[in-house]
Order: structure tokens, then C-alpha cells, then sequence
């Protein structure tokens, strides 16, 4: 799903407990929209971790994923991440420096890290577009990606309007 619930910490903390309406703004497709704007108007939402929206605080500084390499845990900094990848049940970052673990799901890192140039291009993919180096036209709109590792990633038809969309052609 391509929607981004934002919202600003500070109406939350303001409005706690006080029976105030809080503010949300939805960047989501707009066939979506009409039925999350329904949903949280009826107080149809549950808050889990296995969810298909993610709500997060709009100014966030999400600089650094906490990853783990091997049996230590490490900072690693968003900006040295080339592409994340969906392996069964667990989510892998890749760098330059090698590929590490994360707890979090495929959803939290496509939510946090949009702003940060990550773009989701298959169900198991998510791209750092800084690090896509050349892009090649597939059959069945499709795209390759090779990005500055060298590693290949298929951009899926579920998401090759999007692509096209975000890179501007």
C-alpha cells in the first residue's frame, strides 16, 4: 500500500485524554483515501504491529536504523543504505559495507523512509533512489534496476507506475 499517515506529535500530546479531535493528514492514492477517512471517522481502526498502514510523526529524524550484525546490535546510518530486501520472515539492509538485519516490518521502513529517497518497487524491495545507477526497460512493464553495488533489482508491475511516477518519466 502507497499510504502515509502523518501525523504531528505535538496534537497528540496536547490532546491526550482531553476528548479533542486530533488532526491527520493522509497522503495516500486517492481510491484509498475515501475509505481510510470512512474507517477513522467510525473508529474502525486498530492500532498492531502487523498493520497495513503506519502512522508516524511527520518531522521525525529518522537518521540511523538500530540493525544487527550477527550477535551485536549497531547504528547504521539511513543515508549508507542501498536497497532493502524481504527475504521469508526477515527484513535485510544492504550497503556497501555488507547486509545486516532489522526488526522492523517492509511497511515501517516504507513509511519512515519515503522522505528519505526510499521507494518501494516489488513486494521484497525497497530502493534508496540515490543508489539506483541505471535503469532498464523489461518486457511486460518492467524495469531492472542496477544500482551502485551492482546488484539487479525488478522493478514489479504492481509498482511500475509508481516508479515511473516518482523518477519523473
Amino acid at each position: 500500500c502507497w499510504c502515509f499517515i502523518k501525523i504531528c506529535a505535538r496534537a497528540l500530546r496536547e490532546n491526550g485524554g482531553k476528548g479533542e479531535s486530533m488532526k491527520l493528514k493522509l497522503l495516500c492514492r486517492k481510491e484509498m483515501k475515501e475509505q481510510l477517512l470512512d474507517d477513522l471517522q467510525k473508529g474502525q481502526v486498530t492500532v498492531c504491529e502487523d498493520a497495513d498502514y503506519v502512522l508516524y510523526e511527520a518531522n521525525y529524524d529518522y537518521r540511523y536504523l538500530l540493525v544487527r550484525d550477527h550477535e551485536e546490535y549497531m547504528r547504521l546510518a539511513v543515508e549508507d543504505i542501498i536497497y532493502i530486501e524481504s527475504i521469508s520472515q526477515e527484513i535485510w539492509i544492504h550497503t556497501m559495507d555488507g547486509r545486516y538485519r532489522v526488526k522492523e516490518t517492509m511497511y515501517q521502513l516504507e513509511a519512515n523512509l519515503y522522505e528519505k529517497g526510499f521507494l518501494r518497487v516489488h513486494k521484497a524491495f525497497i530502493v534508496n533512489k540515490k543508489d539506483i545507477r541505471r535503469i532498464r526497460s523489461s518486457l511486460n512493464s518492467k524495469f531492472t534496476l542496477i544500482l551502485t553495488n551492482e546488484d539487479q533489482i525488478e522493478v514489479s508491475r504492481s509498482y511500475y507506475y509508481r516508479f515511473k511516477e516518482e523518477m519523473g518519466f
